[in-house]
């Protein structure tokens, strides 16, 4: 991310100095410094100052306080995991092909939530495992579940095949499809000759195994 100037106006009323920005970009440190202060007599400098002030992640289609009810035992700072579920937001986005949370949507659909507290968990865990790795293994939980000696437990492996398996179902579903199986076509284009009578644009699955008309095979 590049560093570039905002133009403020700022006004003074008595003790407080409000500063107000021209424009406010969310997933973006804005720096503020303060400097060349002095008292009325100008025998007192104020020392200067640097106020730095992030603002909002975007998108965020989970929220932290859910994630860390989940991963509280991974000991991952909360900017950290912010950073997880902005980057699984943004995956969501290109599973959806464009935008994953539509304008007219009231919540966070389902799928997507899921989705993206999958995501997120599994590249905590990743984090976790990698840490206790280079640190000399240990022991660390995810919910209810506690897995000893990360380096080489069956049990980390099951829970990582787990997380990408229900990773792989929340993915099919922002795609449109679900447990019950891929989603039904609509319509087919079929190799027939279209006639006055059968326009092959109108032509549905439901029509061709409903047809009764069909006449049966002639055999010698």
């Amino acid at each position: 991310m590049g560093i570039e100037r905002v133009e403020a106006t700022y006004t003074v009323t008595g003790p407080i100095l409000e500063i107000t920005p021209e424009t406010v970009k969310d997933n973006s440190n804005y720096q503020i410094k303060i400097a060349g202060i002095t008292s009325l007599d100008g025998k007192k400098t104020y020392p200067p100052q640097i106020i730095t002030i992030t603002t909002a992640a975007s998108p965020m289609y989970c929220s932290l306080a859910s994630m860390k009810a989940v991963t509280s035992g991974f000991e991952i700072p909360d900017s950290v995991m912010i950073s997880y579920i902005r980057d699984a937001s943004k995956y969501a986005d290109f599973v959806a092909g464009g935008t994953a949370v539509k304008k007219t949507d009231k919540t966070v659909p389902f799928a997507v939530e899921q989705f993206v507290r999958t995501k997120a968990t599994l590249d905590c865990l990743l984090n976790s495992y990698m840490t206790k790795t280079t640190s000399g293994g240990g022991s660390y939980t995810l919910g209810d579940a506690e897995v000893q000696d990360p380096t080489n437990s069956n049990a980390f492996r099951g829970l990582i095949k787990a997380l990408q398996d229900a990773l792989k179902m929340w993915t099919d579903a922002i795609r449109g499809y679900y447990n019950e199986g891929r989603v039904k076509p609509k319509a087919t284009r079929v190799g027939l000759k279209a006639s006055e009578n059968s326009d092959v644009s109108q032509i549905t699955i439901d029509t061709i195994l409903n047809d009764m008309s069909r006449s049966p095979v002639q055999f010698s």
